[in-house]
């Protein structure tokens, strides 16, 4: 029989209206593997020195495999967002790995996963709307299917339209579109 420490020392929840990425209390965040801790604060530093969308890449891709995991988010990931939102924004720096992580954890967020704590609900919220901002700077952007349904699944997460926005999240491949096309054509 397997035991991990949360069963007997059981964390109290974090639930703050908003995490500064010098809080300790990254920490004790549950990311997208069930019952693992993962201190998002530290990739989030990190991206906020990126210079360039090539060096953030990196920085993306950690945190893309650690905050979400086959469908699981955890609280790490729904503190994330503000951070994710704000540090584009700042830097003027959107591609598809901001606009599909955000969308992805607010996608996770409504399927069998933790609830949004109370006090974060209102931060959360702006940043999702945020996504607005950031679909206008990927407006003026050269459009692959990756950038292209990020971008339309972030703006229809906007409108809290979330099944169109998953709809359209999982068309970012020529090869899913033409299939999708085959079985749904206007003839």
């Amino acid at each position: 029989m397997t035991f991990t420490l949360g069963q007997f020392f059981p964390r109290k929840p974090v639930n703050e209206p908003e995490l500064t990425l010098d809080d300790p209390k990254w920490k004790e965040l549950e990311g997208g593997y069930k019952h693992t801790l993962y201190d998002a604060s530290i990739a989030l530093k990190q991206l906020e020195q990126a210079a360039t969308l090539q060096s953030a890449d990196i920085i993306y891709k950690e945190l893309r495999d650690e905050l979400h995991h086959q469908g699981d988010v955890g609280i790490a990931s729904y503190y994330a967002v503000p951070h994710l939102v704000r540090i584009a924004k700042e830097k003027q720096m959107v591609d598809y790995n901001v606009l599909g992580l955000v969308s992805l954890i607010e996608i996770l967020r409504h399927k069998n996963n933790p609830e949004l704590p109370t006090k974060l609900k209102s931060a959360y919220h702006e940043a999702i709307m945020g996504l607005a901002e950031l679909a206008q700077i990927a407006m003026k952007k050269e459009w692959n299917p990756s950038l292209a349904s990020a971008t339309l699944s972030a703006l229809a997460l906007v409108k809290n339209q979330h099944k169109l926005a998953e709809a359209i999240f999982n068309l970012d491949d020529e090869d899913v579109i033409d299939e999708f096309l085959k079985d749904h054509s206007l003839n």
